[in-house]
């Protein structure tokens, strides 16, 4: 793991700010999902260069809902760019929505500040509920404001860049370990235990390549080596759904008929579900990618 990776997750966090809906602002547990599948990082890398963005103020965490062990609900934070438009623009988009979600409930229309004093004593009881979450990221983006107002010398880019650097160096040991572990899982997989391995229809020398692409470099170069088909065919055989989700999100494929290549790809899957029965894990999944290939095609102009 290198500086590289640091910054492709930090730009993710941004690319998925500047939403600017209440989208933007990506959760732990989804976040973490999707970026294991696009980068090929481990729970313990990202967590490590989500402290190393934190720690060099590249971005802020926000916890979102705490942790309910008798519900088995896990704490869930948020990532948002140190940025103080980025900030001001979401604090707009958070705030409308906690007005208009308090309308919509009781039929009055009150200001932000007036609806939070009235709720925060209720904030231990809706922590789990769309209210208790939307309720907290409104407070925490008036908080980040503040802040970065305040101590403004410690959010300039060359603070940041400075300690980034710093961060970099003091983790340095601990990345080179993520790093080796991973080599030295790849060297103890031996000939004999990957020919015990029962093939599948999408094994051959052709993916593996491709996954290796994947792993290490840029989605744009793979697409263009191997094509939206084959791309689109290996993921969803694999059922991948959420990473292709996550791909769309990236803008990356953003040609009509390359995205009416997948809708009719997803047409047929949802077509023959009785015969796979693996895809009903996936229904939820299924049912999102297609929405926002529908989305996506409406919206483009290519």
């Amino acid at each position: 793991m290198n500086k590289d990776f640091v910054e492709r997750v930090f730009k993710r966090i941004v690319a998925i700010n500047c939403f600017h809906n209440l989208e933007a602002i990506p959760h732990s547990d989804v976040f973490f999902k999707e970026t294991e599948a696009l980068l090929g990082l481990s729970v313990p890398e990202l967590e490590l260069i989500i402290s190393i963005l934190k720690e060099s103020h590249k971005i802020f965490v926000m916890e979102i809902s705490r942790e309910d062990s008798n519900n088995k609900i896990e704490k869930i934070f948020g990532y948002v760019d140190a940025d103080l438009l980025t900030i001001q623009k979401l604090r707009d988009v958070f705030h409308k929505a906690l007005m208009d979600d308090y309308e919509k409930d009781t039929g009055r229309r009150k200001t932000s500040g007036q609806i939070i004093k009235e709720l925060i004593p209720q904030l231990h009881y809706i922590n789990h509920t769309p209210r208790g979450k939307l309720l907290n990221k409104t407070i925490m983006l008036d908080e980040y404001s503040r802040l970065l107002e305040r101590d403004y010398k410690e959010y300039t880019e060359e603070w940041k860049e400075e300690n980034l650097q710093l961060q970099l160096s003091v983790n340095e040991d601990l990345m080179n370990t993520y790093t080796n572990d991973k080599k030295k899982t790849v060297e103890t997989d031996s000939p004999s235990e990957k020919k015990g391995k029962p093939e599948r229809a999408v094994d051959s020398p052709l993916l593996d390549d491709f996954s290796k692409q994947v792993s290490a470099g840029s989605i744009s170069r793979v697409l263009h080596i191997y094509g939206v088909d084959f791309f689109y065919r290996v993921n969803l055989r694999q059922y991948k759904f959420d990473y292709l989700s996550q791909v769309l999100d990236t803008g990356v494929i953003d040609r009509k008929n390359d995205l009416v290549i997948l809708k009719e790809m997803i047409k047929k899957i949802k077509e023959n579900m009785d015969l796979d029965k693996e895809l009903d894990k996936y229904y939820d999944e299924i049912m999102s990618l297609d929405r926002k290939v529908s989305r996506n095609i409406s919206f483009s102009k290519k």
